[in-house]
């Protein structure tokens, strides 16, 4: 089954565009052919693997791919803090800190707003599920690994953030409160592409991910599920162990590789901008930056 072209909807421009995807040929490969499939399924998806790749991109000699990457993917090299010679390795360059003011936070209380760069659709909880228009549904209860708690979040909403390896790949809370200790869920590493969604494999529910929950002083109770993927060698949360936290501060980062945000809200807390959910319903992701608005508080 030939793989179907990857559209984004660019607020920016406020038109459809195709994604220029990392690694085409080999997401072609992988996920475009059933052997490619079955590599997956019996070797790139196996955490070793991931943590091996990983392990590479902190070697000094990836060094080298810097300046070629920042060239084919076109990276905004003025956001970066430091110049591009300094990092030891790709690994530093791909978890890079990002000059002051390179994403303003929206500080309306009632605004709801990204907890990271990435290409974000929104999805109703119906039945204690999500179902995509694209791809395989999959059960709260089996992303949280909690069918009590999934059952508070029936009925509300869920917002998919999927950060490609191109994105800023450092990401933060929506809002200010406070959080218990995050619960680690293993699994494998598949990418978070939509070509492993539309090969209906169950990457959100099957990859490795740590959530928490959010007790947040204008949006109720949220559940934050950070999800790793194939080539994340690593999920770095900065209060492991919970903690009080301010709207917009850096929660955490993904090292090397593709990875994804989820959120969900409670029944009758939020309603997504009309752009991302016109084009969710569509199944169309839409392009966001850390700390824009992205809905609104009913």
């Amino acid at each position: 089954m030939p793989l179907v072209d990857i559209q984004l909807y660019n607020r920016q421009t406020k038109s459809l565009e195709k994604e220029t995807v990392f690694e085409k040929r080999v997401m072609e490969l992988a996920y475009g052919t059933s052997l490619g499939v079955q590599i997956c399924q019996l070797l790139l998806k196996k955490p070793w693997f991931s943590h091996l790749y990983g392990w590479i991109k902190r070697q000094p000699s990836s060094k080298t791919a810097i300046h070629l990457f920042v060239e084919k993917y076109g990276i905004d090299t003025n956001e970066i803090r430091q110049p591009l010679e300094k990092f030891a390795n790709f690994n530093e360059f791909f978890i890079r800190e990002l000059v002051d003011g390179a994403r303003p936070i929206d500080n309306t209380p009632e605004h709801l707003i990204s907890p990271s760069d990435g290409r974000m659709i929104h999805y109703p909880v119906l039945n204690q599920a999500v179902i995509p228009v694209k791809g395989v549904r999959f059960d709260i209860a089996t992303l949280l690994n909690d069918a009590v708690l999934a059952a508070q979040y029936d009925g509300g909403d869920c917002f998919v953030t999927r950060l490609a390896p191109i994105d800023y790949h450092r990401y933060g809370y929506i809002d200010s409160g406070t959080h218990g200790k995050h619960h680690k869920i293993n699994g494998f590493l598949h990418s978070v592409s939509p070509y492993a969604l539309q090969r209906n494999l169950r990457v959100f529910t099957g990859n490795q991910r740590e959530s928490c929950v959010l007790h947040t002083d204008n949006f109720g109770t949220v559940i934050q599920i950070d999800v790793g993927a194939l080539a994340v060698g690593k999920i770095v949360q900065h209060q492991p162990q919970g903690g009080r936290f301010e709207r917009g501060e850096q929660k955490g980062y993904f090292e090397f590789g593709g990875s994804t945000v989820i959120l969900l809200f409670e029944p009758n807390i939020v309603v997504p901008d009309e752009d991302i959910l016109h084009h969710s319903r569509a199944g169309i992701e839409t392009i966001v930056k850390y700390g824009s608005k992205i809905g609104r508080r009913l």
